[in-house]
């Protein structure tokens, strides 16, 4: 880890490098999904209407978390290190290996988190929001019930203080989450090269196609955020497939996939035995 002076000027970096792989990354993803489309699909306006609607239940999130957040939840973790709060802040271990750890420990709650929201019915109930899209794309990964962000922000922040997350480290997987998260949903033809080099290691696009499979054994794998480590060391990992169908088959009917169809998802979806 950086010395006081390094470690906020890297922290105040990293928190720009976000903004920009959000905004930016988003904006690369769609110029991607133009110049090499995954399949032919849709019609423009089709597609339009389809990423407004994904859009529209982001920006409900947005409020959501600015209510219930504001600036509390980057103050809080400001805290938590200023007050050496957590398992590896008490362990006083050499700043790389500490780093190195908080790391690989946010991952792995991340994808422990991923799991819990496809195996805990009422957690599913808000998660299938995301994957009720019969028609992935870089906008899916808007595509978040408010009430799930609000809960993986408090997963996050309960994570930092029990393991003890330097800041910088906090923003760095972020940032690597964010990007991968726009490429794994981008609807773009990528290469199978991409999947033989980098598979063993980290989540690639054909992988987590897999996982927006209406197929349950194919939905209940990758649930990695990053590393693909997870997966293989607790027996959820599937190879990259030729499948290309997405959604939930009881999920449908165009009346789940509006705004405010999405948004009440969770209460009118408690009904169906199986989602």
């Amino acid at each position: 880890m950086p010395d006081s002076v390094a470690q906020q000027q890297l922290t105040h970096q990293l928190q720009h490098a976000a903004n920009y792989v959000l905004f930016g990354g988003f904006v690369l993803a769609l110029a991607g999904e133009m110049i090499f489309p995954r399949f032919a699909g849709d019609g423009p306006q089709r597609r339009v209407a389809h990423g407004l609607h994904n859009l529209l239940l982001w920006i409900a999130g947005i409020v959501v978390m600015s209510l219930a957040f504001g600036g509390s939840a980057w103050f809080a973790l400001n805290w938590l290190q200023a007050h050496g709060v957590g398992v590896l802040a008490m362990l006083h271990l050499p700043d790389l290996l500490h780093a190195v750890l908080a790391f690989l420990l946010l991952d792995l709650c991340d994808y422990f988190f991923h799991r819990l929201s496809h195996n805990l019915r009422w957690l599913w109930l808000l998660h299938a929001v995301h994957h009720s899209d019969p028609a992935v794309d870089v906008t899916t990964n808007l595509r978040q019930h408010p009430a799930h962000i609000l809960l993986t922000q408090l997963w996050k922040l309960l994570v930092a203080a029990a393991v003890g997350v330097p800041m910088w480290v906090f923003l760095l997987h972020e940032t690597l989450a964010i990007g991968m998260a726009h490429l794994h949903h981008a609807a773009i033809r990528w290469p199978r090269w991409i999947d033989t080099a980098f598979a063993w290691l980290v989540i690639t696009p054909r992988m987590h196609w897999n996982h927006h499979s209406p197929e349950v054994a194919l939905t209940n794998s990758n649930y990695a955020v990053v590393l693909s480590t997870w997966d293989r060391l607790f027996g959820t990992f599937t190879p990259a497939t030729a499948d290309s169908r997405f959604g939930l088959d009881s999920l449908r009917d165009a009346r789940w996939h509006s705004a405010w169809g999405m948004l009440t998802t969770p209460w009118h979806a408690r009904r169906l035995p199986r989602l």
